[in-house]
């Protein structure tokens, strides 16, 4: 690797005149020292698993340009782990695994002359599926995720140990990257009001990390909001950082009362906030309050980690979840991950990078570090409608599934599937016989439904997509317990009855409880006038890229026949006479479902909003012909759109953001 001269490892990687051997980052009585030098700690975060490998570099790149030395990311254990014992970090079969090379997303962090501030969990919230847990953990019936629970604390350190093993060789005293390592995430926030935390935990989590990668080699944190939380996610030996966005002079104040001595560190400045399904508006923080806020946090001469610089993308069904105690009481992330942040979701420069490169550059002048020259901006591309061609109905896809047979509704979590580790994501199909009777018949779902339900009888689809917040309180939806449904006496005699449930992500961010609930239809049985249906067959549907790349059975689609009243697959071909480059996909007039590209899953579309666009990078195409095929919930349409330029919904007219204050969920109450 060539040093960048006057770039990070130039100035801090050479041997330190105190020592024999480089060492690693330490706290001193006003700040950091790195192999013996101050250091103050610019950083952003990227995370690996949400940004194609093939714009790692230009993302890093982009980062160092800015005048940072530092880049965060969070490591995603629901990945790595995707059934126990069995890892992936990069050279699995799953369809994320070309994402999953840590090592090399560390080391290219080292070529664009960036240090490295890892956060590996086992928790990591980011608005991830269940926070980064593996949805295995959830087979056992007495699970205590995130505690001393035993059933938790060995599949914690097993995940740990692996981790901790690729990431000895790769710290900075070793010749890599890797300065600090965080325990854990945001532990003050896991309980009930100020009543004390399971630190135990900590301190075992801690032990285990520090026997495996010494204090002398790396830093050890925790990171919390301490304006609201305190002290009560900290440990003895660890040094607390802060989270925080509007308050940041206050949330420092509060961690110089706390610890008052060593470095101030925010680890997370929040530079914008994410959005939820059927949000009026997307979440916006205003550039005035960014540079504010920023500013001062400079001028204390804090470390400070952009939480985000670059958000990325939750492709596939990898978004999380928000839960409050006011209706709607839970709400799932959209697909994308742009945070309103110093890049957009596809990497372009927005107005904050600007803005923090002329504050670091006025405000940190001791740091005096050399600056790449910032990469041009990615090129997009306004690709013409494409005309889908093929269909394959509900019936012919679930011939292609392996079915499960149950007398009982049973959790996608529960079922003897995916090597015995249950099903994680996507969707589940609940098939039975009924008779409606001649004056019709009632349908209830005990329990709540997780997430969203819809119902068909011999494959026409009875029950509608919800499009306005008021449809949250009908049925097959999550917010209502035991929602019931009148079958029409039209549907007299023996019927198929199919129930297929959405899981729209796990909770990442709450209180245990929150932490227990199972996907599918998981709270009780499925009523029938009052009876107790059972004897059901059950189909996972999880849309992996190799079985649908080998989904047989397509039929000839038209465009009359965009009445198609249920779930139904729908296939075209985009041919590409030159290379491939950025877009994104317009799925404003569709319902809900999901886009698949060349089998690659972008994520989630729902005409709700506000996010109205899917980002498809360039590296997902190729030349030639390209197989684009979307699920469909509620119908077909005949011509898919693409669109220059990412749609992710109207700016709130009062620029306030959830994380400036307001409410985490921001659905409108129906009247």
């Amino acid at each position: 690797m060539t040093t960048l001269p006057g770039g990070v490892y130039d100035r801090y990687g050479t041997v330190s005149p105190l020592s024999a051997h480089p060492t690693g980052l330490k706290t001193v009585e006003s700040g950091l020292s790195l192999n013996g030098r101050p250091i103050r700690l610019l950083s952003g975060a990227i995370h690996y698993f949400r940004v194609h490998p093939a714009y790692w570099s230009d993302r890093l790149l982009k980062l160092r340009a800015l005048g940072c030395n530092c880049v965060e990311t969070y490591v995603p254990w629901n990945l790595h782990e995707p059934r126990r014992g069995q890892w992936d970090f990069g050279e699995g079969v799953e369809d994320l695994s070309p994402f999953l090379n840590l090592v090399g997303f560390l080391q290219e962090a080292k070529r664009q002359d960036l240090l490295v501030i890892l956060r590996p969990g086992p928790y990591i919230c980011s608005e991830w599926d269940f926070g980064g847990l593996p949805s295995w953990l959830l087979q056992d019936p007495h699970q205590r995720v995130r505690t001393s629970y035993p059933g938790y604390l060995q599949a914690a350190t097993t995940y740990l140990k692996k981790v901790m093993t690729l990431v000895t060789p790769l710290t900075f005293p070793e010749g890599g990257p890797v300065v600090a390592i965080q325990v854990e995430n945001e532990y003050g926030a896991f309980g009930y009001s100020d009543l004390p935390r399971d630190t135990q935990h900590l301190v075992t989590m801690y032990e285990l990390m520090k026997s495996l990668v010494p204090t002398d080699q790396v830093l050890y944190f925790t990171s919390d909001s301490a304006l609201y939380y305190g002290d009560l996610g900290s440990i003895p030996e660890v040094l607390q950082t802060v989270n925080t966005q509007l308050e940041a002079v206050k949330g420092l104040k509060e961690i110089r009362l706390l610890q008052p001595h060593g470095p101030l560190v925010v680890m997370e400045f929040w530079t914008g906030w994410f959005d939820h399904w059927l949000e009026p508006y997307r979440n916006r923080w205003p550039l005035p309050e960014f540079v504010s806020s920023y500013k001062d946090q400079l001028k204390a001469e804090a470390s400070v980690n952009f939480y985000m610089f670059h958000g990325g993308t939750n492709f596939g069904f990898m978004a999380g979840a928000s839960v409050q105690d006011k209706w709607p009481y839970y709400a799932p992330d959209v697909t994308s991950y742009d945070y309103d942040c110093l890049l957009s979701e596809n990497g372009d420069y927005t107005k904050k990078y600007y803005a923090a490169k002329e504050l670091i550059h006025q405000i940190c002048t001791d740091m005096d570090l050399t600056c790449p020259v910032p990469p041009q901006q990615t090129p997009s591309a306004l690709y013409p409608d494409l005309q889908l061609t093929r269909k394959m109905t509900l019936d012919c896809i679930l011939q292609q599934v392996a079915a499960i047979q149950s007398e009982n509704v049973l959790a996608m979590e529960d079922l003897p599937y995916n090597e015995g580790n249950g099903q994680s994501f996507g969707y589940i199909v609940y098939r039975t016989t009924v008779i409606v009777p001649e004056g019709g018949a009632t349908l209830t779902l005990k329990g709540h439904v997780r997430d969203l339900g819809l119902l068909l009888l011999d494959g026409h689809l009875i029950s509608r997509c919800p499009r306005t917040p008021a449809d949250l309180n009908g049925f097959g939806v999550w917010v209502n317990k035991n929602t019931t449904l009148d079958i029409p006496a039209l549907y007299s005699g023996q019927r198929h009855l199919d129930l297929l449930v959405e899981n729209l992500g796990r909770v990442n961010y709450g209180k245990p409880h929150h932490f227990t609930v199972k996907k599918g239809l998981s709270e009780g049985p499925v009523l029938f006038d009052g009876q107790i249906l059972k004897d059901w067959t059950i189909f996972p549907l999880e849309f992996k890229s190799d079985w649908v790349k080998g989904l047989t059975g397509w039929q000839q689609y038209f465009e009359q026949d965009t009445q198609e009243d249920g779930p139904i697959l729908l296939e075209g071909d985009l041919e590409l006479v030159s290379q491939p480059q950025d877009t994104f996909v317009d799925a404003t007039n569709w319902g809900k479902g999901i886009v698949l590209v060349n089998g690659f899953n972008l994520g989630r579309f729902w005409c709700v909003g506000p996010q109205r666009t899917l980002y498809l990078p360039g590296p997902l195409l190729k030349k030639g012909m390209n197989k684009i095929t979307v699920w469909s919930q509620y119908g077909g349409r005949g011509t898919l759109k693409f669109e220059q330029l990412p749609d992710l919904g109207a700016d709130n007219p009062s620029g306030l953001t959830p994380g400036g204050g307001g409410d985490l969920i921001n659905i409108e109450i129906p009247e």
